[in-house]
């Protein structure tokens, strides 16, 4: 059981760290017009919407490398499509 909680740690830190990429794309956008709250509420609409679209296949990792990448992936494609769902919405950043 315990050989299996460095894995777990390191999935967990890759999932923190490309939370973290997101939110703090909050400052960098901007859109004439666009108060600060429409802006957070844009950026959390896109975040919400990139979560689901790139949501794992749901089978397990077959090694703790393996589950490292998937989430490193995930992060940077949902990275991009919050970035494309700002930038249809008129933002710029």
């Amino acid at each position: 059981m315990y050989s299996r909680l460095p894995g777990v740690t390191i999935l967990l830190c890759a999932t923190l760290l490309s939370a973290g990429c997101g939110t703090a794309q909050i400052k960098r956008w901007s859109k004439p017009g666009a108060s600060e709250a429409q802006k957070q509420q844009d950026l959390a609409e896109c975040d919400y919407d990139a979560s689901k679209a790139t949501v794992g296949d749901g089978r397990a990792p077959r090694s703790t490398d393996d589950a490292v990448g998937d989430g490193v992936v995930r992060g940077m494609e949902k990275s991009d499509l919050i970035k494309t769902c700002m930038r249809v919405r008129g933002y710029r950043g």
